[in-house]
């Protein structure tokens, strides 16, 4: 909205614009960028991303990010990158729905019957706990390799009790 004051020289605007913009996007595996939008908020900006990785499974997809522009400023300095996340195969319903950050030692499935999870402990400095939320499963390791290996080990258990990489499997049982 532009209010007109005495003179020309004297013109206010009365528009709020973001200081700064988040976007989200996603690389496939051919090296193409999806963008997802611009948002002026970081929930928004994780929220879409969040939505459009549960369907990640259905696309050949390396790679997520979030990105800070700042407004009005010329050059690199101008880009953040808040997060950046590589997608690999789950270690335990072994669909390529499993999004690692390597910056902050996490990861999660985000395929919705798994949700497979490792993040840095926020009580023991150095640990990482570890988890699968169908089955309650929760522990604690010293090391990436060792988290990796014991969601492997959850879903060679699933495997062993009939279920199969294709199949869903959650805590909720059907009607």
């Amino acid at each position: 909205m532009v209010e007109n004051l005495k003179d020309s020289s004297q013109l206010r605007i009365h528009m709020t614009s973001p200081e700064r913009v988040f976007v989200p996007s996603v690389t496939e595996d051919n090296g193409n960028t999806i963008g997802l939008g611009v948002f002026s908020s970081e929930e928004t900006a994780w929220r879409v991303l969040r939505e459009f990785l549960k369907k990640s499974d259905m696309m050949a997809l390396t790679r997520s990010d979030i990105l800070i522009w700042e407004v009005d400023i010329i050059g690199d300095e101008a880009m953040t990158v808040l997060s950046s996340m590589h997608c690999r195969d789950c270690p335990v319903c072994k669909r390529r729905t499993f999004w690692v950050d390597l910056n902050s030692f996490s990861a999660l499935c985000s395929g919705k019957a798994c949700q497979a999870w490792i993040e840095e402990s926020t009580f023991e400095p150095g640990k990482l706990d570890i988890g699968f939320p169908p089955t309650r499963f929760l522990k604690q390791t010293g090391s990436i390799e060792d988290a990796m290996s014991e969601l492997h080990d959850v879903g060679t258990n699933l495997e062993a009790a009939g279920n199969t990489p294709n199949q869903g499997f959650t805590s909720i049982p059907e009607e």
